[in-house]
């Protein structure tokens, strides 16, 4: 939905949706889940910190991506200390593919089992801390390890943001739920249009998207929806900071402001008018 421009839903569909208030915006708290070469590492080092601060909405950071033929052992890398759990997910176009880890998942049976390829799913685990994988297979496969954490975001500000020309920003503030923190939108040296948020705190939970929105000071979920806005993909945590970039289809130009949105309950949670 990146960069699509929607024209709102109007108030009737918004008064019933907050009559759902009471309910949840996607899943609540998830439970852990299971389920039944020259190789290419690319560590994303996720941009985390555990010191500290509120707990975040659950989310996926990746950590690493693999791909080989054959047998590998991978190097050592890091599950965070506090991270919920952890997974890798696979896929194998022929052969084989068994995956074991050490330390080993807290059950009897290997992280991935795959008799016979084409296949892919998931493999979960629990166990934190320096883990690396023992990859015993017959043909090409593909993993991407990712990690379940509940910490704020830490991202620093793109590089380009220290001389970038600030176009407006602006302070969140509640709508339906509680928000705080600030929004603000970057003209790059290079053209690029990027939005940043620090410190931003927003009542936990899934299924929340960043909205750029034509409304100068959005008060209610009506006034939300009452102009235009492009969507500018899903938040990246409830808590901490962030950055996005914008595609350039966007008319940054025609935006007064930020809201972040639940979508299933369809609902402002937070908004941040931005001024120059």
């Amino acid at each position: 939905m990146t960069g699509l421009r929607l024209r709102a839903a109007r108030a009737t569909a918004v008064a019933v949706c907050v009559l759902l208030l009471l309910g949840a915006c996607g899943g609540g708290d998830e439970e852990p889940q299971t389920s039944a070469v020259d190789t290419t590492v690319a560590s994303d080092a996720p941009a985390t910190t555990v010191a500290g601060g509120p707990k975040a909405a659950a989310r996926w950071e990746t950590v690493l991506t693999l791909e080989g033929n054959g047998n590998q052992t991978t190097a050592p890398f890091t599950i965070l200390d506090g991270a919920i759990q952890w997974r890798a997910r696979w896929s194998c176009t022929s052969g084989s593919l068994t995956v074991t880890s050490d330390p080993p998942p807290r059950r009897p049976a290997p992280l991935i089992e795959a008799r016979t390829c084409p296949l892919e799913g998931e493999g979960f685990s629990i166990v934190t801390g320096q883990v690396r994988l023992d990859v015993a297979a017959t043909g090409p496969w593909k993993m991407v390890v990712d990690q379940q954490v509940d910490v704020p975001l830490n991202e620093p500000p793109l590089p380009a943001m220290a001389s970038g020309r600030v176009l407006g920003q602006g302070d969140f503030y509640d709508v339906e739920k509680n928000g705080k923190g600030t929004a603000r939108l970057y003209q790059l040296a290079d053209g690029t249009r990027a939005l940043r948020f620090e410190d931003l705190e927003v009542n936990q939970n899934t299924d929340l998207f960043v909205w750029l929105n034509t409304a100068a000071n959005p008060k209610t979920s009506s006034d939300a929806v009452a102009g235009d806005y492009w969507v500018l993909g899903n938040l990246k945590s409830t808590v901490g900071s962030q950055n996005y970039v914008i595609p350039a289809d966007i008319p940054v130009d025609r935006v007064r402001s930020i809201v972040i949105w639940c979508q299933p309950v369809a609902i402002a949670y937070a908004a941040a008018a931005l001024a120059s």
